[in-house]
């Protein structure tokens, strides 16, 4: 963080209107020459490849994935191996007996998807005398137990899978959320193209009218030099020129910045120049049904039937905090069967222990249970509302979007017919330059330039509102490749 006084600061040079023209036009020349030509569709290709949002969806659906494959895991039977070992020193009369034990424990449990569990385990124990060599014995024990333990109310049923029950349905949303992604993601993606390409033709459409503002300049001053034209006429065509220059020149600054933004939107290098091809999608207005757009809206759309589906997940909560308020019973079975004397995997029948237990847990204070019961039911309520206000926003979208359809496609008759009368002002004008003012043949070339802008967006706005209504009715579908099937 240098001083003021360690910073320098220099002057540009005066301007030089003709150093800013040749500039320019080398900066056009540079983007037009562009050795690649990235059409619509190779851009939809490589944004579903190496886009960053792209590959964020994915990551985020691969983490519901492995979190569903964590939980099925949990449900299999599950084996441990464990080895434990110590040495104890006991004192008698002043004499201490040291005995060295190894405890060997393996065991395997698992979970009932109703409640409860079943383990069996083997604990082999051996342990040796070190007193002194005389005394020195070892012994090895081996037990082998079953314990089975099964709830009877609390936490009995079909809450006891509930991780797993939604695991799996976070992994259907999952599913939903991303696909729903890839829609949007296509929409935005041509969204962004189609701007491009309007960009470039207004680009076209503003250099045809610097060459002919330059062409009229000329004129004037050519007409000026032979005594026929005015002074102001002959410095007002060239200050128009000029400033269509001006203009044009932040046009192409505004086109570079929008290549490179769209570049780092489908991940594409930064440092490679690319040419955009001028390209529709394709797309017409479609015949619709409005009733049935809107019931196929409601029937279609991944969004609305994820809402749909979590209001069973709000009402699986009550049960669930109703399950909590029951008491606590649960029955316990066990055996045991222990080795014979020195031979640790040879089992006596007749060396059974066995152990049945039921325990009853009844709580006096549920306040905190009663609470979560409220809780739940309220949640529930505040669901079944959002359900509806997204239904309701559905529909509206549906219908906003078909209407759009119509404005759009009235836009761009209105601005198609704007062209043509601007064209036949313009050729008028042309046939007989003489006859008015350098206003009007500036004015004319400008009211062409902006018929054409104009009607470059409409084109681009009717085709967007076509793909906007497919993704409000959940009718667009893309294909693998990241493009419109």
């Amino acid at each position: 963080n240098p001083l003021p006084s360690e910073l320098t600061f220099s002057p540009a040079e005066p301007l030089n209107i003709g150093a800013v023209e040749s500039s320019l036009d080398k900066a056009a020349e540079q983007l037009e020459e562009a050795s690649e030509t990235l059409s619509l569709h190779d851009a939809l290709g490589w944004a579903n490849t190496n886009a960053k949002e792209m590959q964020f969806a994915q990551y985020d659906y691969m983490y519901t994935t492995l979190a569903l494959v964590s939980e099925f895991h949990e449900w299999h039977p599950h084996a441990s191996y464990g080895v434990d070992t110590g040495i104890t020193a006991d004192s008698t009369g002043g004499m201490y007996d040291t005995s060295l034990s190894v405890v060997n424990d393996f065991s395997v449990a698992k979970q009932f998807q109703y409640g409860g569990s079943i383990s069996a385990s083997l604990l082999t124990t051996i342990a040796e005398r070190l007193h002194n060599a005389a005394t020195t014995s070892n012994t090895i024990d081996s037990d082998l137990s079953v314990v089975l333990e099964l709830p009877l109310l609390k936490g009995s049923g079909a809450i006891a899978k509930e991780s797993l029950i939604q695991a799996q349905r976070n992994l259907v949303y999952a599913a939903r959320t991303y696909e729903r992604f890839r829609r949007s993601f296509y929409k935005d993606v041509v969204s962004d193209y189609l701007s491009l390409v309007v960009q470039k033709q207004a680009l076209e459409n503003a250099q045809r009218s610097v060459d002919s503002l330059r062409q009229v300049a000329e004129r004037q001053k050519a007409l000026y030099e032979s005594g026929r034209a005015r002074l102001y006429d002959s410095a007002d065509a060239e200050n128009q020129a000029l400033g269509a220059v001006a203009n044009l020149s932040q046009s192409w600054e505004r086109y570079r910045l929008a290549i490179d933004r769209f570049k780092i939107r489908i991940g594409w290098p930064i440092d490679k120049q690319i040419q955009i091809e001028t390209a529709s999608i394709g797309v017409v207005p479609p015949y619709v049904d409005v009733q049935g757009a809107v019931s196929q809206a409601l029937d279609f759309r991944l969004d609305l039937q994820t809402e749909y589906d979590q209001l069973v997940d709000k009402s699986r909560a009550i049960e669930n905090a109703l399950n909590a308020l029951l008491p606590d019973v649960s029955l316990s079975l066990s055996t045991t069967l222990e080795s014979e004397a020195g031979k640790p995997f040879s089992f006596n029948e007749k060396e059974f222990d066995y152990l049945a237990g039921l325990s009853v847990d009844i709580p006096l204070d549920q306040h905190d249970e009663e609470v979560a019961v409220r809780q739940a039911q309220i949640s529930l309520l505040k669901a079944k509302r959002a359900f509806r206000e997204a239904r309701d926003n559905v529909v509206i979208g549906v219908r906003s979007a078909l209407r759009n359809i119509e404005v759009y496609q009235f836009s761009y008759d209105l601005q198609e017919r704007n062209v043509g009368i601007a064209q036949l002002g313009l050729d008028s004008i042309n046939a007989d330059p003489d006859r008015v003012s350098v206003l009007d043949q500036t004015r004319a070339i400008q009211d062409l330039q902006s018929a054409q802008n104009a009607r470059d967006s409409a084109k681009r706005d009717l085709e967007l509102s076509i793909v906007d209504y497919l993704l409000q009715a959940g009718q667009l579908r893309i294909t693998s490749a990241g493009g419109l099937q």
